[in-house]
């Protein structure tokens, strides 16, 4: 196809922000609709976005039933909270539509394999949006573990641990996140460090979840804020604002998880992993290989940053649906991302280990 007929569904701070400035950039690529339950918001930012950048203003839909109805589409970044991806992402692929499906795939690792095995019979483009997978400092780090610098990893460590750095909004409702700050930001670092991993397939998690700090307010201090007009200032806070995990592999690894939205202590925020193995390691923030050569310890740095990940994100997407290709955050590594999760979830709220089944 010469041109992509992309429909945004969920035209929240992600969508605006992060997937439709990236699609822009693209004149391959066409906005042809967004999907919002908030119809008058969101035809105020159609008429902007076609403004600010030169092209029709999209249409605007309440289901993806009426977007499908009315406008020629090929396929849909699904950018709602969190309780909805399956049930928009299934309504899509039953359309035989492409998908692109914000992270995480589901709060339910049921219900995620039930989406796998559709899109797997639909025969079509099914992404996750693991953006962390496509930084540009990542990439570095993905060339030096294939190339086997590390040899075989056998520990990780990951963290994203914020002072006060709640979210605003559906974010702390359990009901429509499915989880505070696990569902939120532990899935970046558990899917980031697992993928770099090589994907050991899960044994055991052992989990803790607590909410802590809770919702104390502190002056100055700003945060992430969901732009629908419910739940706006966190009336409903039912999550954990603290998550920690061990996870061990059948291939005798494991990995260590630390996430918070508020925590008494130092902050760091950005995604931090460290990998162990056999012939080398390596840290992300900061960017660092360790190793050693001809007898001799050496730490290198790297000249690599974040880049525009969301446009690599983005671009990945678009390349699959046009040629056909496969794509590296696909819906079966979604599912066991979602899995693992779920254990997490299950062994806080037991207070135990609890093995794969």
């Amino acid at each position: 196809m010469d041109k992509v007929r992309v429909a945004i569904v969920g035209v929240g701070a992600i969508a605006i922000n992060s997937h439709l400035p990236s699609y822009a950039k693209r004149n391959d690529v066409e906005i042809v609709g967004f999907v919002d339950l908030e119809t008058e918001r969101v035809q105020q930012i159609a008429k902007k976005f076609a403004e600010d950048n030169g092209r029709p203003v999209p249409g605007v839909y309440s289901t993806i039933e009426s977007l499908v109805e009315h406008t020629s589409v090929d396929a849909v970044s699904i950018c709602t909270p969190n309780a909805t991806h399956v049930e928009y992402a299934t309504k899509a692929l039953h359309s035989g539509l492409h998908v692109l499906l914000e992270k995480p795939m589901s709060t339910s690792a049921k219900e995620a394999k039930a989406l796998e095995q559709l899109a797997l019979s639909k025969g079509i483009t099914a992404m996750v949006g693991m953006s962390h997978r496509y930084r540009e400092d990542v990439t570095l780090l993905k060339r030096f573990i294939d190339a086997g610098d590390l040899g075989d990893i056998y520990y990780a460590k990951t963290r994203i641990l914020r002072r006060r750095g709640t979210p605003k909004g559906w974010f702390t409702d359990l009901q429509i996140s499915g989880g505070g700050p696990l569902m939120d930001i532990g899935v970046h670092a558990l899917d980031l460090t697992w993928w770099l991993m090589g994907m050991p397939k899960i044994q055991s998690a052992n989990g803790f979840m607590i909410k802590g700090v809770e919702n104390e307010k502190v002056d100055f201090n700003r945060s992430w804020e969901a732009m629908s007009s419910t739940n706006k200032q966190n009336e409903v806070y039912t999550t954990e604002d603290f998550a920690a995990a061990f996870l061990r592999f059948e291939n005798n690894s494991a990995l260590q998880l630390e996430v918070s939205w508020a925590l008494n202590g130092p902050e760091d925020d950005a995604l931090k992993v460290e990998l162990f193995g056999s012939r080398g390691g390596l840290t992300l923030d900061p960017l660092r290989i360790y190793g050693a050569t001809h007898g001799v310890l050496l730490n290198t740095t790297p000249t690599a940053k974040l880049g525009p990940f969301f446009e690599h994100e983005i671009n990945h997407f678009i390349d699959g649906v046009k040629n056909g290709t496969a794509v590296i955050s696909d819906f079966s590594q979604g599912y066991e991302v979602v899995r693992m999760l779920n254990m997490i979830v299950e062994s806080a709220q037991i207070g135990r280990e609890i093995a794969a089944t």
